[in-house]
């Protein structure tokens, strides 16, 4: 069957570099080995989305693999030259010009495994071995706690740095050696038979995984990866001001990288708690207070609940019932500055009385004359 590295990444054949990219950053974290461990079925997906995105990632071998195939390593797009087992080149192709980019070098590194590209690509797989996979948690928040800042508490497990090795996925005392199934390259090569003649096709090593070294002798702690899973207990400063939606980076503990690389991030998203009595919108917060149609009238004192406690508010006489009171200050700190904080408001609302006795109503229908 041929290869299709489009739907390898999910992406159309029309699709530009950046949807490609994004496609390819997408699978590639879903199908880490670090994410998968001893997930044959993920790792061998891994190698195919680095194989897709290998090809459709570079335009001069999209290019070739759109037109050829299976065999985009092998043909040159030009129409005239020379070859060999009928395959085609162009004298560019030796001068530099044209084979995806890379000259003589390229050409035989592709059809003999040349030592010169096989380092350039076992670099670029060893990149994905550079740093541990990131984290990312769901954290709850009251307002008050957005308001003051706080400590919390999580409780996680991740894969942390093998202690008995170091990281290093090997036995103390031991070291690493070169892989004996790629000899070092970091891919593997098949010959297969094709209309265009013979040709050589690579992958990545499976023992490696692209590394060009394996342990001498595996570390019987980690199984030689380097890292072992635990539950950690981590204390975390929430910064005042945040809002929900908010990622609170907490650098190095995410996963633990692959054989001794730098871990990666751990990102707390922030989701705040509904409040019983308040409602923020941005740094200012809002809440409700009933009081009687005289305290309207003849003003009142009243305790408002605030994200820093309670506080004493004079209502003046002849408040508007459709109106707010403003507290300045007592809002939500701006992010990381909580000397700059927005401002609560009190929404009035009027409670008329269930019952009056006959002598109250009177009164009243002699104040209502005086009014008017």
């Amino acid at each position: 069957m041929a290869t299709d590295y489009y739907s390898t990444l999910g992406v159309p054949k029309n699709a530009s570099q950046d949807e490609i990219k994004k496609a390819y950053r997408k699978k590639a974290h879903q199908y880490h080995p670090d994410k998968n461990p001893n997930n044959p079925e993920a790792e061998a997906k891994f190698k195919e989305i680095n194989n897709a995105y290998e090809v459709l990632g570079d335009d001069k071998k999209r290019a070739n693999f759109d037109r050829f195939g299976d065999n985009y390593q092998n043909v040159n797009n030009a129409g005239s030259g020379f070859g060999f087992d009928g395959v085609q080149f162009d004298f560019q192709d030796f001068a530099g010009g044209g084979f995806a980019g890379g000259g003589i070098d390229d050409i035989f590194d592709s059809f003999f495994g040349g030592q010169q590209g096989a380092r350039r690509r076992q670099q670029s797989t060893g990149a994905s071995r550079a740093k541990g996979i990131d984290i990312e948690m769901s954290i709850e928040l009251s307002l008050e706690e957005v308001a003051a800042g706080a400590k919390k508490v999580i409780e996680y497990e991740h894969k942390t740095k093998c202690e008995y090795c170091e990281g290093k996925g090997y036995e103390p005392g031991s070291k690493m050696k070169t892989c004996p199934t790629c000899t070092g390259k970091g891919r593997v090569y098949n010959r297969v038979d094709t209309i265009f003649g013979v040709i050589q096709q690579e992958s990545v090593c499976p023992t490696c995984d692209g590394m060009g070294k394996v342990p001498e002798k595996e570390c019987t702690h980690c199984k030689g990866k380097g890292f072992q899973t635990k539950v950690e207990k981590l204390e975390v400063d929430i910064p005042v001001g945040v809002s929900a939606g908010d990622r609170i980076k907490v650098s190095g503990k995410g996963q633990a990288g692959y054989r001794g690389s730098e871990p990666g991030d751990l990102y707390l998203r922030v989701s705040l708690k509904n409040h019983e009595l308040l409602r923020r919108e941005n740094t200012d917060v809002y809440s409700t207070a009933t009081i009687n149609y005289l305290d309207f009238i003849l003003g009142t004192k009243i305790d408002i609940y605030t994200v820093w406690g309670e506080v004493e508010v004079q209502v003046p006489r002849f408040t508007n019932p459709e109106g707010k009171l403003r507290l300045r200050e007592q809002g939500i700190p701006k992010l990381n500055t909580p000397g700059k904080r927005g401002d609560h408001y009190v929404e009035l609302k009027i409670k008329m009385p269930e019952t009056l006795s006959s002598a109250d109503l009177l009164t009243l229908s002699e104040i209502r004359k005086k009014i008017v």
